[in-house]
């Protein structure tokens, strides 16, 4: 071979190397330019925590200044990353909302450095960050060859919100908005272990809405379910912040109050009566009135289970009926199996004030 073929031969593979190199580059930049239009925010570091690669949505996401192009040349450290959020944070809060809380320098030194080693242990458990805005994100965690991070921010906030929605509808009734049955036997026997751990006195009102069904034959059911709805707006207003109230029928409902005797709760209760018989509801340019009846049980050493301390308020409940109704009757070892023997009195028609409904 002549030295001008040799050299004719270097130029062919040089401009070869080059066309490869050219081509690398454009499968490069198109890569770049589809993980742009993600909207998951992506951010890759390499083994020293140096950003390498980041799309537009993670810069939004840490309000950063940079460009994609920038972050890639500058290579600026996570943990630098996570500073310069913090701080546009809270010049945001210093020029748009004064008032909201501010990060003391040892909360952003916390922050920075859980969120450090959580990105060193390399844990693909994702975590979940709310936001100053109230979005939720969601940042995954991967591992890469040779030490380096992935890290994949996505928005959930819809999601979550959607699971809480289920959570609540599946937790709440339907026309009250406060406990449902199911969820408070499940919130009633948690404080029932809680009490026989402690040894301290749990007490359960169960109450009854006197006369319902007359209510229901002289107003019609709308009238029924507002009548429904006043008495759990008072209850619920009437209980404690430890108390859980809940309906567990049609117009019976249940007042769990934890830490009180039978004494103290039996005052409660009376008090809950009174206010229902002394405030009517307001429906159709009239006052209708109502009454409950309250059956009051207090747990024992003899009850082995919270369904027992249920029936014995369901017992008393009975007996209040059984009297005379508007009233409240706390659970005696007397009454034995009364409910099985005693049968309620004759029902009374609720009375209108103001004017006459037709």
């Amino acid at each position: 071979m002549t030295a001008i073929e040799q050299r004719k031969g270097e130029a062919r593979n040089k401009e070869f190397d080059v066309s490869g190199v050219d081509e690398q580059s454009m499968q490069l930049e198109t890569l770049y330019a589809a993980l742009d239009n993600v909207e998951s925010g992506m951010l890759i570091l390499n083994s020293c925590l140096r950003a390498v690669y980041c799309n537009s949505a993670i810069l939004k996401i840490f309000h950063s200044h940079r460009t994609p192009a920038m972050l890639r040349e500058q290579k600026p450290h996570y943990k630098e990353l996570l500073e310069e959020a913090a701080q546009i944070r809270e010049g945001r809060r210093l020029h748009y909302d004064r008032s909201a809380p501010a990060l003391s320098s040892v909360e952003m030194e916390d922050y920075v450095a859980r969120r450090l080693e959580w990105v060193r242990s390399g844990d693909s458990k994702p975590v979940d960050l709310r936001m100053n805005n109230g979005t939720i994100l969601r940042c995954k965690l991967s591992v890469l060859p040779e030490g380096g991070r992935m890290l994949v921010y996505s928005e959930i906030t819809d999601i979550v919100d959607h699971a809480r929605e289920l959570g609540r509808l599946a937790t709440t009734d339907g026309m009250t908005g406060i406990c449902n049955r199911r969820h408070f036997l499940t919130l009633a026997n948690r404080e029932w272990v809680r009490a026989l751990r402690c040894n301290t006195p749990l007490t359960l009102m169960v109450l009854d809405i006197d006369n319902f069904k007359a209510i229901n034959d002289r107003f019609g059911h709308q009238i029924g379910d507002e009548v429904i709805i006043h008495l759990a707006n008072l209850a619920n207003h009437a209980k404690r912040e430890i108390d859980v109230i809940a309906r567990i029928g049609g117009e019976e409902f249940a007042l769990l109050v934890p830490q009180t005797a039978a004494h103290e709760a039996q005052i409660m209760a009376e008090r809950l009566r009174k206010q229902v018989s002394e405030t009517p509801l307001s429906a159709r340019h009239a006052n209708i009135a109502s009454t409950i009846s309250i059956g009051v049980a207090e747990r024992s050493d003899e009850m082995v289970s919270f369904s027992q301390l249920m029936n014995a308020a369901d017992m008393a409940l009975y007996e209040a009926k059984r009297s005379g109704r508007d009233r409240v009757v706390c659970a005696t070892a007397s009454m034995g199996d009364g409910r099985k023997k005693a049968k309620p009195s004759g029902c009374n028609e609720p009375f209108i004030e103001a004017e006459s409904i037709v």
